[in-house]
C-alpha cells in the first residue's frame, strides 16, 4: 500500500509484482498516478470548500470490475494472482465499502437476501362473536376437501362452518368463536394443496347477512319441533344457530329480527310453553321480550346462561312473566355482584315468586297472606288526621298565602317563630320540564337549593339554611313575586295535638315578576311552578306560628298547567298575621255534633260556605244530597273540586 505524504509534491513508492506508482498533486484535491486512476485525498486546508464530481463514465467499468471481483472471490485463485486481484479491488468502489456486505450476512456482494418465513397477520378480537373466513380461489376445490384440510390442521379442535357459500372465485364461511377464528388465521399459507400451491385463509370480524324469508321460517319451525318436549312443555334452544338443520342459514338468536321471529313461532305453535332454554346464544339484549308476556302467559322457567346480558336492569323486560326459576350464570350482570345476597335481592325485586336462581334453591320470602287482587281504597285530595283542626288550618293558610302573594312579605314576620328554620330545594324533576326553555328556568331557586344531589358541600348547605325569622322573611322577600291558585291546593294534616300541628301543602303558583334578563324580542310568559311545602306549626301566645318550613319548587306538569287558574276565586284581603289575632281553635270545628243555639242546619250551611267558598245555593244543594251530614259534604266537595267538576257559577256570590 502506498503511504500518503503530508504536502504537495511529496510522494512515495511501492514495490511489488505490479510495478511502482508515482503520485503528483494537480492542485484540485486529487492525486494522479501513471496508470490514469484517481485516488481521493481527504486532506484539505481549513475553510477550503470540498468539490466532488460524479464519474458516470466509470459506472460500467466499476460494474465490470465488481463482477470480476465476485468471480475471483468465489473461485480458487493462485497466490501469484493476488496482486492482480488486489490491484483491481483497490481501484474498485466496493473496496471502499460502498456496497460490501449488503444483503448477505457473509459479506458477499450483490447476493439476494434470504427469504423470511411468512407470518400471518394477527387477528384482533372484535365486539361481535362472529368471524368471516375467506378462502381465495376456494371455488377450485370441493367444500368437503377445504373443510377437511382445515379440520386436520386444527386437530384436535373442531369447528362448525356457518353459511358456507361461493362468491366469485372465493369461498366464504363463518365461525362463532374467537379462539377458533384465531387458529384458522394461523393456517394461512401453511396447508399445501395437491397442485403445489398454498391454501390462503383470511379471517376478519364479520356477521352473516340475515333475511327472514319463508324458507328460513320453515327451517326454524322444523328445528324447534325437534327440540320441543311435549311431556314437560319445554323448548331447548341452546346454541340454536349450531343446529344441524340450520348450518346453511344464519339463525343466531342474538339478532333482534331472528329472536322476534322465534318468539312469534313459539306463541303461534306452543302457547302453553312453561320452560324455555336460551343458553349459549350470545344474547346481549332481551328488550324484545317486552310485551310478549301475554303471548306466553305460562312461562315459569327461563334459562339465559352464558349469554352477554350486561346489566341487572335488563331484566325489566321480563317482569311480566310469572317466573319461578331463572338461570343467569355466565352473564356480565351476574359477575357485577360481589355479594350473593344483593344479587338475589335485585332479582327478587323483579320476580317476587322466584324460588330457584342459577340452579340453587332460594329461601322462602317472608310476606303476608294477602290476595294479589286486593283493591286499594280510593285516594283523597286532602287528609285530616283530626277534623277539628280543619278550621285552624284553613284560616291560617288563607292569611299566610294572602301575605305571601302581596307586594311586600315583611308582615310574615309575625307568622314565624323567633327561632324558625327554613330550607329550600329545587330541581327539574321530570323530563316534561323543559329547562332549556327560558320561561322554565329555575335559577332563582336552584342557586339557593339544598338538594343533596346538587349541593354536596356541607358548608354550602349550611349557609343555605335560614335560621331565625329575620333571615327567613328576608330571604322570602327576595324570591320572585307570586300568585298562588288556592283551588289547586291539597292539604294533608298529619299531626294535630295541643302542642304541634304538621301539615303539607301541594299546589301551583305563577311568577309575576318579569326577569331583568328578558328582552323585547323574547316573549315572556308567567311561568307556572309546582310546589310542595311542609310546615310545623306550634302554639304561641294566643295563636300559632311556624317553627319549621321546608319548600320544594319545580316546574308544573302540563296537566297542572291545563287546570290551574281556571276558576275565579275571591281573594281574601291580606291581614297582617299576628299570633295574638289567631287564637287556638278560633274557627268552629267541622263536626256533625256541633250545634249552637241557632238552627243546626243554618250553622252547617255557614260552615260549609266558609270552607268551600261556594255560594249558599250550592252549599244547600250539597248538604241536602248528603242529608245534612257536614263531614260527608266536605269530603264530597274535596273530591269534586280536585277533579274540576264544580262549575264556576258555584263560587259566584
Amino acid at each position: 500500500m502506498p503511504r500518503r505524504g503530508g504536502g504537495a509534491g511529496q510522494g512515495g513508492a511501492s514495490g511489488g509484482g505490479g510495478g511502482g506508482r508515482r503520485w503528483n498533486n494537480d492542485g484540485g484535491g486529487r492525486m494522479h498516478n501513471y496508470n490514469g486512476n484517481f485516488e481521493h485525498d481527504d486532506r484539505r486546508e481549513k475553510n477550503q470548500r470540498r468539490v466532488s464530481f460524479k464519474q458516470n463514465s466509470n459506472k460500467n467499468k466499476n460494474r465490470m470490475f465488481g463482477s470480476a471481483l465476485k468471480r475471483l472471490e468465489e473461485d480458487d485463485i493462485d497466490m501469484k494472482d493476488q496482486a492482480v486481484v488486489g490491484n483491481i479491488s483497490r481501484n474498485n468502489q466496493f473496496y471502499r465499502g460502498g456496497f460490501r456486505g449488503r444483503g448477505r450476512k457473509d459479506g458477499r456482494v450483490n447476493s439476494p437476501a434470504p427469504r423470511q418465513p411468512f407470518i400471518p397477520k394477527k387477528l384482533i378480537q372484535g365486539s361481535s362473536p362472529w368471524y368471516q373466513v375467506t378462502i381465495p380461489y376456494g371455488n377450485k376445490h370441493e367444500k368437503s376437501f377445504i373443510l377437511k384440510a382445515l379440520l386436520t390442521a386444527l386437530a384436535p379442535d373442531i369447528f362448525i362452518p356457518h353459511c358456507y357459500n361461493i362468491v366469485g372465485n372465493t369461498a366464504i364461511f363463518y365461525v362463532d368463536e374467537f379462539s377458533i377464528a384465531e387458529k384458522l388465521n394461523q393456517t394461512d399459507r401453511k396447508i399445501t394443496l395437491p397442485d403445489g400451491f398454498k391454501l390462503g385463509v383470511k379471517v376478519k370480524s364479520g356477521i352473516p347477512h340475515v333475511t327472514i324469508e319463508g324458507s328460513v321460517i320453515e327451517k326454524m319451525k322444523l328445528a324447534m319441533a325437534n327440540r320441543y318436549n311435549a311431556a314437560t312443555k319445554a323448548l331447548d334452544l341452546t346454541k340454536f344457530h349450531s343446529d344441524p338443520s340450520l348450518i346453511d342459514v344464519f339463525c343466531a338468536l342474538f339478532r333482534p329480527s331472528i329472536l322476534i321471529a322465534a318468539v312469534d313461532i313459539i306463541a303461534e305453535n306452543i302457547p302453553d310453553l312453561e320452560a324455555l332454554n336460551l343458553n349459549n346464544n350470545k344474547i346481549h339484549s332481551i328488550e324484545n321480550f317486552k310485551g310478549i308476556s301475554k303471548k306466553l302467559p305460562n312461562l315459569k322457567i327461563l334459562y339465559l346462561a352464558n349469554n352477554r346480558i350486561p346489566h341487572i336492569n335488563s331484566l325489566e323486560a321480563l317482569k311480566g312473566f310469572p317466573l319461578m326459576e331463572l338461570f343467569l350464570e355466565g352473564n356480565p350482570l351476574a359477575d357485577r355482584f360481589k355479594e350473593k345476597d344483593i344479587y338475589i335481592r335485585e332479582v327478587r325485586k323483579r320476580f317476587p315468586k322466584i324460588a330457584k336462581l342459577d340452579g340453587a334453591d332460594l329461601p322462602p320470602v317472608i310476606g303476608f297472606d294477602v290476595s294479589d287482587d286486593i283493591n286499594l281504597p280510593p285516594s283523597k285530595p286532602s287528609f285530616l288526621c283530626n277534623v277539628e283542626g280543619q278550621g285552624v288550618v284553613k284560616q291560617f293558610l288563607e292569611q299566610y298565602f294572602a301575605l305571601y302573594d302581596s307586594e311586600s312579605r315583611q308582615p310574615l314576620l309575625d307568622a314565624y317563630h323567633e327561632n324558625a328554620m327554613f330550607s329550600l330545594s329545587a330541581s327539574y324533576g321530570s323530563s316534561l320540564n323543559n329547562h332549556n326553555n327560558f320561561n322554565n328556568k329555575l335559577n332563582s331557586y336552584t342557586m339557593h337549593s339544598r338538594n343533596l344531589l346538587r349541593t354536596q358541600d356541607r358548608d354550602v348547605r349550611n349557609r343555605h339554611l335560614k335560621i331565625g325569622r329575620l333571615q327567613v322573611v328576608s330571604f322570602l322577600n327576595d324570591l320572585p313575586k307570586t300568585q298562588h291558585d288556592p283551588l289547586s291546593f291539597t292539604v294533608d294534616l298529619t299531626v294535630f295535638t295541643p302542642t304541634m300541628l304538621m301539615l303539607t301543602i301541594n299546589g301551583v303558583f305563577k311568577e309575576t315578576t318579569i326577569p331583568t334578563s328578558s328582552t323585547s324580542n323574547r316573549q315572556w310568559l308567567p311561568p307556572i311552578r309546582s310546589f310542595h311545602k311542609t310546615l310545623v306549626i306550634v302554639p304561641f301566645g294566643g295563636g300559632f306560628c311556624i317553627k319549621n318550613d321546608i319548600l320544594y319548587v319545580t316546574n308544573a306538569t302540563p296537566e297542572q298547567e291545563a287546570k290551574c287558574f281556571k276558576t275565579p276565586v275571591s281573594t281574601p284581603t291580606p291581614v297582617p298575621v299576628q299570633t295574638a289575632q289567631i287564637p287556638a281553635m278560633t274557627a268552629p270545628p267541622v263536626s256533625a255534633n256541633y250545634a249552637p243555639n241557632a238552627d243546626p242546619r243554618q250553622q252547617m250551611l255557614q260552615t260549609l260556605a266558609t270552607y268551600s267558598n261556594m255560594n249558599l245555593e250550592w252549599c244547600t244543594n250539597c248538604l241536602e244530597q248528603t242529608q245534612w251530614n257536614i263531614e260527608k259534604a266536605v269530603i264530597i266537595f274535596d273530591q269534586l273540586h280536585s277533579q274540576g267538576k264544580i262549575p264556576p257559577e258555584a263560587f259566584i256570590k
